[in-house]
């Protein structure tokens, strides 16, 4: 195994999770937000499209190739059947946050192993692990503008 393979791993797994995220806020805004009105949701989907170019960016450069792979977070179809808002205790919301935290996770989990790249580390602590909690904050408001 070479001294890139096991951050290529876990970069590409980050990638499907961030490919994921779009795919999630994409199906919230298609549903809730149809005339893009919602500026946080489409701030939040941006950032996540941006993790998406940087860690393409970043595998290519490892002469590897990024993954393609996505689908959703797990339960947003459901929590789109039973909701109709996004305030509150909205489930929802509630599935956005558990993506987020679940990405958190993920990001800490890469920069706690030995075998990633400094380069890989850096990029997450510089780029693409701070916005995250943002997103966590601006999901909680929004949770706590329904009490």
């Amino acid at each position: 195994m070479s001294a890139t393979e096991p951050t290529f791993d876990m970069c590409n797994a980050l990638l499907t999770l961030e490919n994921a995220a779009v795919e999630t806020y994409s199906q919230v805004i298609v549903q809730y937000d149809p005339e893009a009105a919602d500026a946080a949701l489409e701030r939040i989907r941006a950032d996540h499209q941006a993790n998406v170019f940087e860690l393409n960016r970043f595998i290519s450069d490892l002469a590897m190739e990024p993954s393609a792979a996505g689908g959703t977070w797990a339960g947003i179809e459901e929590a789109l059947k039973e909701s109709d808002a996004l305030i509150g205790e909205s489930p929802i919301l509630k599935c956005l946050q558990a993506g987020e935290e679940l990405g958190i996770s993920q990001y800490e989990n890469v920069l706690a192993s030995e075998d990633v790249s400094e380069a890989a580390k850096a990029l997450i602590k510089r780029t693409l692990l701070p916005i995250l909690s943002d997103h966590l904050i601006d999901l909680q408001q929004r949770r706590d503008q329904g009490q």
